[in-house]
């Protein structure tokens, strides 16, 4: 009877750190999500065309979570998608270059995006383009395309231009969502044209 009243007692003690643990972690995994924002912007900044995978890796938040590395044969190049667990659910995708070897890797990125459907009560579009301007510089192009689609471009470091596209997603009766959509790739050629925010 005294055995099996310790053993009872121990399976409570297990079962109750096992509960607390679990509440414990779902707490913390509550708090990160609902405090930690996703600043676009920032995160632009930590990348450059041209980086190695390795430097890439490195310059990823620890909060950022993988998909595989995938080669698409069509382009040459290798494709890492990044997802980060916030409340905006941003994506990031990153392009690699890859050496004419048999075995093949990623070596310099080329290309990379970042992007998330959020509520059209955030950031509209020109408060983009003036966080982006204030990061990167004076706009080498800020276009209108009617009233859904608007889009911004700068010249970054290394003759990369980094476009801005802000689109609007209706999402059923009078609502709405923007798509908002960053890419950083190699200039092909240098625009002096520039046009002033509203």
């Amino acid at each position: 009877m005294y055995k099996a009243n310790n053993l009872i007692a121990i399976l409570i003690i297990l079962a109750s750190a096992t509960v607390s643990t679990a509440s414990g972690q779902v707490a913390k995994r509550d708090s990160v999500g609902q405090q930690d924002s996703f600043d676009s912007i920032e995160f632009l900044k930590g990348f450059k065309i041209g980086m190695s995978y390795t430097e890439v890796q490195k310059a990823l938040p620890g909060n950022a979570e993988q998909d595989i590395l995938s080669y698409i044969a069509t382009d040459e190049v290798f494709l890492l998608t990044v997802d980060f667990p916030t409340r905006g659910q941003w994506t990031a995708s990153f392009k690699f270059d890859s050496l004419d070897s048999p075995v093949k890797r990623p070596e310099r990125l080329v290309e990379m995006s970042c992007s998330a459907t959020l509520s059209s009560r955030s950031d509209t579009f020109d408060s983009l383009v003036r966080k982006v301007t204030e990061a990167f510089g004076k706009p080498i192009m800020v276009e209108r395309k009617g009233e859904t689609i608007q889009e911004a471009g700068w010249l970054v470091s290394g003759g990369s231009v980094l476009i801005l596209e802000y689109s609007i997603v209706p999402t059923g009766l009078e609502g709405k969502d923007v798509s908002v959509d960053f890419m950083v790739k190699k200039s092909r050629r240098r625009s002096s044209t520039s046009t002033d925010i509203a």
